[in-house]
């Protein structure tokens, strides 16, 4: 029995707490508790700071400023590694706030939310294609914006990415004696993913595709242009 009434005041006591926690973010007014809960992002409390923006965004959903707690809360989730909803968060700042101050941040950060996302080059690359959308959408929007410079380097990057996946499918298929397979997959580095680094490597394993089919006009025409560039990085 003693056992009961001591759960029932612990529960009692957190309950009470909770509430007082709200009342107060309810009670201080706007600024007050944004101050407050900015203060715990800052000290890297996260998850207390989710709390209090969520409960911010709840009672002062009309105020000056509350554009700022929106985006802190996608930080929140950006920090906590919750990208997913990082993203989602940041995207209601558009949706919410068209003529905030925070709008070209926020296309940024959801952007770097699915880079992060973006798995091994082994794996399924959805994410990395979400990310290069979210990027471009990002330059698109801003194409002189203060992030145009790294959103480039991502893109770029991200790329690197796609284009390795394809090109080490395509070497495999060589290995397997599969050239008609082989060159499916060099041809689209050739065609889509000319500007990294894995385009004169295509040119020169397209080549052996070709040379293994007996095709030997293709073969040449591909070396060619693969020892071209050759002498150019020279």
């Amino acid at each position: 029995m003693t056992g009961r009434i001591l759960l029932y005041l612990l529960f009692l006591i957190i309950l009470i707490a909770s509430c007082t926690k709200e009342l107060n973010i309810r009670d201080i007014g706007f600024e007050k508790s944004f101050k407050i809960a900015k203060a715990k992002f800052n000290e890297e409390n996260y998850r207390e700071a989710l709390n209090d923006l969520n409960s911010i965004i709840l009672n002062y959903g009309g105020e000056n400023g509350i554009d700022s707690a929106q985006f802190l809360i996608g930080r929140s989730h950006y920090e906590l590694g919750e990208y997913f909803s990082a993203s989602y968060e940041f995207n209601r700042i558009s949706d919410n706030f068209p003529e905030s101050h925070l709008i070209e941040d926020a296309y940024f950060n959801s952007a770097e939310c699915y880079r992060e996302l973006s798995p091994r080059y082994t794996l399924d690359q959805k994410e990395t294609y979400n990310a290069i959308s979210k990027y471009q959408l990002y330059l698109d929007l801003f194409p002189q914006g203060k992030f145009s410079e790294i959103s480039n380097k991502n893109i770029k990057e991200l790329r690197e990415k796609l284009a390795r996946k394809t090109f080490e499918a395509g070497v495999l298929y060589l290995k397997l004696d599969q050239p008609r397979a082989a060159k499916v997959y060099f041809n689209e580095i050739i065609d889509n993913y000319y500007d990294t680094s894995y385009y004169a490597l295509s040119l020169e394993n397209i080549s052996k595709a070709y040379l293994s089919l007996k095709d030997e006009y293709n073969h040449k025409v591909y070396l060619s242009k693969f020892q071209e560039i050759m002498k150019t990085e020279k």
